[in-house]
């Protein structure tokens, strides 16, 4: 049997953990945190904007913070906010 991943080039998960690693993991990256209290307040604001259906939490997240990171604003809205709670919040 033939693997139809690899056959097709379809690397997708690898290339979202690479693109992870580099965005979350790299030492050379500027060291953004925010505070308990700024990301209550971001969850708070962002109920507007689920009202809307816009944006996601990555996505808003992303975009209130100027912060490139794409596998963040492409994750559901449950597993983004363990993302920032886990990479962004100190």
């Amino acid at each position: 049997m033939v693997n139809i991943t690899g056959h097709c080039g379809i690397n997708m998960f690898d290339k979202m953990v690479q693109q992870l690693e580099l965005q979350t993991l790299d030492k050379g990256q500027k060291d953004f945190k925010i505070t308990k209290q700024e990301f209550e307040d971001f969850c708070k604001g962002f109920l507007f904007e689920q009202i809307k259906g816009d944006l996601t939490l990555g996505e808003a997240f992303c975009k209130k913070y100027d912060e490139p990171n794409y596998v963040l604003s492409i994750l559901p809205d449950h597993s983004a906010k363990a993302h920032i709670k886990k990479f962004y919040v100190k």
